[in-house]
């Protein structure tokens, strides 16, 4: 079975980006997906495509702002 992987883009002192993974990590939405939290502050050009936007969850290319459910985010990582 392929490794499936997701990110999580994210900043510090960020209450949504919290708020965000709390959600997910108490959810199933990450069952059998390994998540990768990546500060967009660190990055340029993620700040510029993801700043105002964070938390911002990608799966495969696609991506999914914020405000997002669990359910959302199930559906986003169910595609293939």
């Amino acid at each position: 079975m392929p490794r499936r992987e997701c990110i999580l883009y994210i900043t510090d002192d960020c209450t949504l980006c919290d708020e965000a993974l709390r959600m997910l990590l108490e959810s199933t939405a990450l069952r059998g997906v390994i998540v990768t939290t990546v500060d967009v502050a660190t990055d340029d050009v993620l700040f510029r495509r993801f700043g105002e936007h964070i938390p911002v969850l990608e799966y495969i290319g696609n991506t999914l702002a914020w405000p997002f459910s669990a359910e959302e985010a199930k559906q986003l990582l169910s595609t293939t």
